[in-house]
Formats: C-alpha cells, structure tokens, sequence
C-alpha cells in the first residue's frame, strides 16, 4: 500500500467490508494511520492498541519502526555487500517514511532489481498495476508475484517463476519482515519451518532480514501480547502472532546474526528501532520490545565496517 499517495485507491468502497477476510496489510493500515482500510480494521486496530502498553498511539510504532528498519538494512547491504537483488515478501507498502522500499533502493543502486512477493489477491492487483515494471532485463526493475510467503519451498518455486530476476547461485537478499505473524494456520508446518525451507534454498552469500512480534519475558508486558495475540488469532491473521525471544532467534536456524549496533557485541534480535539507528536513542518504548529484527548472512558472515 502507499497510504495517502497519488495511486488508486486498493479499498474500493465500506459496504464490500462485509465480504473481505481480515487483510495482514490492511490491519497494518489501521495500526500505523494510513487510509487503505475498513471500518472493521480499524476496529481490530483499536483492540490491539488497547492490549498493549504506552497508550494508544504507540502501536503504530511495531510496524513503523519495521518499515524503518528495512531500509536501513537495505542501505546497509547496497553500500557494503555485493547483493543487489532483493526479494521483499509481501508487497503492501504503508507510507512511513515516503518512498516504498524499492524506490529508495534504487536511489543508492539504479540497476538493483527487486522483487515482491505478495499472497494477497488485492495487494497483488494493486502492487501489479503501480509497481511492476514488467521489463525482462538485467536492469533496474521491479517485479511483483503471486506467491504463498508462507510455504517452505516458496523461494524454490520463486527461481522457475519466468521473468523473475533471479539467477541460480547469485548471492540475492530476502527480507521476510512484518509478515511471518500473520502466518494462516495450517495443518503441518510452523514458522520456524517456514524459514528453515527459507534459508535451505538461499544462494551461500545471501542475507536474511526478518522481522517478528515478540512476547517479552516480563510477566505484564507477556500478558499484553497475550492479549494482542488472541485478538488477531481469533480473526485468522496468525496462529502465534506473539513469540518468546527464544523462538524469534530461532527463525534464523544456524545463521549467524550481524552485531545489531555500535553499543553491543551481541549477535542476537533486538527492537526494529535498536537495529543501526540513524542516531543516539533519545526515546525508549516498552512498546519496541514487541518487535524484534536480525540480519544473518549464509555462509562466513560479512563485518559491518
């Protein structure tokens, strides 16, 4: 989604609100204040505010401070890695910071491809007809596809998708950021599963960026995302959408992590606005310990100079 940009609007009319399921994208919508949603969203919204600390206007920040840290990471990887394609599941692009991700990636790298991956019929339509350059070079473009982010072998079926820029032993980045909470429950299979098939299929050299809503380990704030969690559970935007640390770290298998900033040698998931802020914390939240972001590297990882 571009909430509030100059592109056609993806929600078409409130009396349709009736027949849609509850959208991953348009809950993120309601949550950060965009305007690509339905009354009920923000109903949902209003409930997981409610759950969680800092008042209501905090909440907002699990997704905008996500979206922030994708493109510091993306920054990151076009100016001191090799990586110039990026595969981006889900491709709802909710106005944080201006620019949607691609954009501001081909500020810094022209020729960097990138590709989003989306499961959602609507956000697929809509990233079709305003993102997709549909141009089969090795180029700058972007490229949008129909694909379940939610299955193990989904990057495997991604490499035979025809005129998709992606090429087989390349070193390409893949950010799975503000979507494995919203994984729909299925009959086998968990999130680390889905990750596990993730980092099986990733070229050596490759980057994974993830992103997850985290139950901390203080008994209010784990009774918060308790709360948080049944209230999306129950409207089938995932099935554990709030993990223990434990969990998150264990997304990313046997990778190893980046140090997350200049002030820790630990190599673990921290809070999307702990990841390389652009400057000194000058505000804390307890509401950031509800999200935690990594980036590993498979393979020797690469030092951030």
């Amino acid at each position: 989604m571009a909430s509030g940009a100059a592109v056609p609007r993806l929600i078409p009319s409130e009396h349709l609100a009736h027949h849609e399921d509850y959208s991953r994208a348009r809950f993120i919508d309601a949550l950060v204040g965009g305007k690509d949603h339905y009354e009920l969203d923000r109903e949902l919204a209003g409930k997981v505010r409610r759950a969680l600390p800092d008042g209501a206007d905090a909440a907002g920040r699990l997704f905008v401070e996500d979206r922030r840290f994708q493109l510091r990471v993306c920054e990151m990887m076009l100016r001191r890695t090799p990586v110039t394609t990026f595969v981006v599941c889900g491709a709802d692009q909710w106005s944080v910071d201006g620019d949607p991700l691609h954009d501001r990636i081909h500020r810094t790298r022209p020729d960097a491809a990138v590709i989003y991956a989306e499961p959602e019929p609507v956000i697929l339509a809509h990233a079709l007809g305003v993102y997709d350059t549909a141009i089969n070079a090795r180029s700058s473009m972007v490229r949008v596809v129909e694909a379940d982010i939610y299955d193990p072998g989904f990057l495997r079926e991604l490499y035979e998708t025809p005129h998709v820029p992606l090429y087989s032993g390349e070193p390409i980045a893949v950010l799975h950021c503000a979507t494995l909470p919203f994984a729909p429950a299925r009959e086998e299979g968990t999130t680390a599963d889905i990750t596990t098939g993730l980092i099986d299929t990733l070229p050596d050299g490759s980057f994974l960026a993830l992103t997850h809503l985290c139950a901390p380990e203080e008994p209010h704030r784990a009774k918060a995302a308790q709360r948080a969690g049944e209230e999306l559970a129950a409207q089938g935007l995932g099935t554990r959408p709030f993990l223990p640390r434990k969990d998150i770290e264990a997304l990313f298998g046997d990778l190893e992590l980046f140090v997350p900033n200049a002030l820790t040698q630990s190599r673990e998931p921290v809070p999307c606005s702990e990841w390389y802020p652009p400057g000194p914390f000058r505000e804390r939240y307890a509401i950031d310990q509800f999200n935690l972001a990594g980036l590993a590297r498979k393979g020797k990882p690469t030092p951030i100079a």
